[in-house]
């Protein structure tokens, strides 16, 4: 008889799978946040440290070398949800470049794989613009977690890694953090929230390395992916923003 090695994370794929399966719409924010962070665990390989004579600027992504209205390359997404993530986020080639995303009762999360050390390039820039907030969008509970605009930095993890997630709020005072109703290795920090303003771009600049030792208690590992969400499923509701000119550096 021939002995077949199953590999653990793929039962838990299969039962994952069978549970979403059963889901009413009210779990599609659950099922697809975690079949998202599984796609991560098995996909993305180990990070290789950015050598140390690299820029003291590194690009991620701006966007501007995709057709208009179509969806990123590079860019990742549940393997189910395939549609839904290219009915959401959409280039804009405008001047500048932008990524929309349109989110009408919808969980969709996506990831550019993006790999280095946080000793080396500490601090994670981006742009960013709400267009609508999800009505009653409050991320401490899961039947009102949605929100506006988010930003991940997702590490390494086995079926699901730790991950800070940057949002810009419907409701929540800006510099709250909290850990995420879905799961504990998921830190949320409000960096902008419904009174901030919504005039033009607004531009960030975190320092993911002090953030990861403050949320986690230690030191992080490199980097593995930079991920993107707008949503609006708990609320039933509607998210837009727009993302742009994401950046790494050292200062």
């Amino acid at each position: 008889m021939t002995e077949i090695t199953v590999h653990p994370l793929f039962c838990i794929v299969v039962l994952f799978f069978m549970r979403c399966h059963r889901a009413d719409e009210s779990s599609e924010n659950e099922c697809a946040v975690v079949w998202f962070f599984l796609l991560i665990s098995l996909v993305f390989v180990p990070a290789v440290p950015v050598g140390a004579a690299s820029a003291d600027i590194k690009q991620v992504e701006d966007f501007c070398q995709y057709k208009a209205n179509t969806f990123p390359d590079g860019w990742r997404f549940s393997w189910f949800q395939e549609s839904k993530a290219k009915r959401i986020y959409t280039v804009k080639v405008d001047e500048p470049c932008y990524l929309e995303a349109n989110a009408v009762n919808s969980a969709v999360p996506i990831a550019k794989e993006f790999q280095y050390d946080l000793t080396e390039y500490p601090f994670l820039h981006w742009e960013w613009q709400v267009l609508a907030f999800p009505k009653g969008g409050d991320e401490r509970f899961k039947n009102t977690g949605d929100s506006a605009a988010a930003v991940y930095v997702i590490f390494p993890g086995k079926v699901r890694p730790n991950t800070i997630k940057y949002v810009w709020s419907a409701s929540l005072p800006v510099g709250t953090s909290l850990e995420s109703p879905y799961s504990s290795k998921t830190k949320i920090v409000v960096l902008r929230n419904h009174l901030s303003s919504l005039k033009g771009w607004t531009a960030e600049k975190v320092n993911v390395y002090r953030d990861y030792k403050t949320l986690f208690g230690r030191a992080p590992e490199p980097v593995e992916a930079i991920g993107i969400m707008s949503d609006s499923d708990n609320t039933a509701s509607r998210s837009a923003a727009r993302y742009r000119a994401i950046q790494i550096s050292k200062k």
